[in-house]
């Protein structure tokens, strides 16, 4: 009797630690070329609108302005928490036309914290450094999750080492997702570096640059490889021509231990 006990009580402990949580998720990853299309005109309130109507829940966002004069001293994450009801991280790459220059996160749900993060930036021989954000975001049933948002530079050397550091910042026994625009097309050695921790959600989906007759795929969505990744629904709304790049979109359901 004591021995059925005891088979029973570990036959529920083993199914207890086979336990798995699925989490569905509608993300997005979208670089707003300071709030303006690709003609300069200020586009960053109907940004707002078309990530509202999205329903999105989470939100990477690339070239953010923060009271630049570019834009119209605007703090542009501040104004699209306010237009989406989300709450907002920002992050600045570098002091810019008197404000800031960096990325940005939109989250449905609470952040928990934010991380500040560097990866290297060479320019013209000197080495420097650009942002890399994330956020600890809380899901349903007191899971979490980390969120983040990147901007790769334009040469593959530094696109390389960025690689590298990125999934260095990022390791985590959470669920990960990574946004940005990489500047890399998928294949080459940078993207089959971060494919060794990651799954790209959108690797069947079309390009994304210009904004007008795309011929480059270099914006990206990835789901950390400690979760199983169910056949993703995943948009390019091309008829969104707010910024230069066009938004990418993923419905995603994962399945986590």
């Amino acid at each position: 009797m004591r021995f059925k006990i005891y088979f029973i009580v570990f036959c529920l402990l083993f199914l207890k630690t086979q336990e798995t949580s699925a989490q569905s998720l509608k993300v997005m990853s979208y670089n707003i070329h300071h709030g303006a299309d690709q003609n300069e005109v200020n586009t960053l309130e109907k940004m707002g609108e078309f990530i509202r109507n999205s329903n999105a829940d989470l939100v990477g966002l690339q070239e953010v302005d923060s009271v630049c004069n570019r834009s119209g001293n605007v703090d542009q994450m501040k104004v699209l928490a306010e237009i989406t009801g989300m709450h907002y991280a920002f992050l600045r790459h570098f002091e810019y036309d008197g404000g800031a220059y960096g990325l940005g996160i939109l989250s449905k749900k609470p952040i928990i914290s934010q991380q500040n993060n560097k990866i290297t930036s060479i320019k013209n021989g000197e080495k420097k450094s650009l942002a890399l954000l994330s956020a600890k975001i809380s899901l349903p049933e007191g899971e979490e999750m980390r969120f983040a948002t990147v901007h790769f530079a334009l040469d593959q050397a530094t696109r390389l080492i960025q690689a590298g550091e990125t999934l260095a910042h990022l390791d985590s026994d959470l669920l990960v997702v990574l946004t940005g625009d990489f500047n890399a097309e998928p294949g080459t050695e940078e993207m089959e570096l971060l494919s060794q921790n990651y799954t790209m959600a959108d690797a069947n989906l079309g390009n994304t640059f210009p904004v007008v007759d795309p011929v480059k795929k270099i914006d990206y969505i990835w789901v950390s490889k400690n979760c199983f990744l169910e056949s993703p629904k995943i948009q390019i709304p091309n008829a969104v021509k707010h910024s230069d790049h066009l938004p990418l979109m993923a419905e995603i359901v994962l399945i986590c231990n």
